[in-house]
């Protein structure tokens, strides 16, 4: 399963490294490509995962929520 979420904020490599490192610590989440240029992160889930998490994930990595499509 996979999952694209919408963030705001990133710039650099620096920044996709921080959101990615915060989404893999998420239980469920086997990778996550994170994308500054595009402001996005592809997860691919073992698992359902609530929205929440991603969303906590992200603001713990310093940056803003948008939305999961």
């Amino acid at each position: 399963m996979q999952k694209t979420i919408e963030i705001e904020g990133m710039s650099c490599a620096h920044c996709e490294g921080h959101v990615k490192k915060e989404l893999e610590a998420i239980c469920g989440v086997t990778s996550a490509d994170v994308s500054a240029d595009k402001g996005t992160a592809v997860v691919e889930l073992a698992h359902e995962v609530d929205e929440a998490k991603f969303k906590a994930a992200v603001e713990e990595a310093g940056y803003e929520f948008v939305e999961v499509k």
